[in-house]
């Protein structure tokens, strides 16, 4: 049990990569506070059931400034304190566009969500981590934060955003105890990816672009996310785990049409 007596705060914890984070914390014993707009559905709720840990859900928009500050006195007074925060909260739409696509209002809530809440949470967890004298920070950025696909300015730009906060977060209090560190994840099975699973043509792109040849599952970003909260990764802060299956290793740019094998 890495997480036994650990209190954890996920936020956007009700579906996709979200909920197995949550669910990944809880059967490894830690006591998780799932921040969401929205409320997990039952089924998902089911998941938490016989788990060695506890799960409690908030509602929370991290588009509103005063979020974090009502959702992490709520965990504090639930278990005493915040031992893990996993940023995974993100604006996703698919209105994105080019940069001369992009209206104005789009991009500030892309950045109000994904940066700024991701900010305001760790500013506001990081004393209580320091008077633990320990904490670890999980920021669930993405390989378009790396390398920027095509009619994404806002969203890429903005996980970008979040790699550079969490390095600066990760030098300013190491001397704390505390580590932070990003996950980026490739093409995975989320209910925000439906949208393209559902186009045969499109799923089966990605699918080829992608050493592994598939897509990944929540639960795999989930394995890496636990990983770096844990104290398995003790001597790891300001990193960037890319799980992606292999996309950016690969290569290979949506520009040049499907992958082409060679002998």
């Amino acid at each position: 049990m890495r997480f036994r007596d650990r209190v954890a705060i996920v936020t956007a914890g009700s579906s996709g990569i979200g909920l197995a984070c949550a669910q990944r914390l809880a059967s490894e014993g830690a006591s998780v506070l799932n921040a969401d707009i929205r409320p997990p559905s039952a089924q998902a709720e089911s998941r938490f059931h016989n788990l060695a840990g506890q799960w409690r859900w908030i509602e929370g928009d991290l588009g509103d400034r005063t979020a974090p500050e009502r959702i992490v006195e709520h965990a504090v007074s639930l278990w005493g304190g915040i031992d893990i925060l996993v940023n995974n909260a993100a604006y996703v739409t698919d209105q994105s566009g080019a940069t001369l696509d992009v209206d104005p209002e789009q991009w500030d809530r892309q950045f109000s969500i994904t940066v700024t809440g991701t900010f305001l949470m760790t500013k506001r967890c990081l004393p209580e981590m320091i008077r633990r004298g320990r904490g670890a920070i999980v920021n669930i950025s993405s390989i378009g934060g790396i390398n920027p696909f095509n009619q994404g300015t806002a969203y890429c730009t903005a996980k970008a955003a979040v790699l550079q906060l969490t390095r600066s977060v990760a030098v300013d209090y190491g001397l704390h105890g505390i580590r932070c560190n990003a996950v980026c994840p490739g093409a995975t099975d989320t209910p925000t990816f439906s949208m393209i699973k559902n186009v045969p043509y499109e799923l089966a792109d990605r699918e080829a672009r992608t050493a592994l040849g598939r897509i990944g599952r929540p639960e795999e970003i989930a394995s890496a996310v636990a990983f770096l909260a844990s104290d398995d990764a003790s001597y790891v802060t300001g990193a960037t785990l890319v799980v992606d299956g292999g996309w950016i290793a690969s290569h290979w740019n949506p520009r040049l049409g499907p992958r082409t094998l060679k002998l």
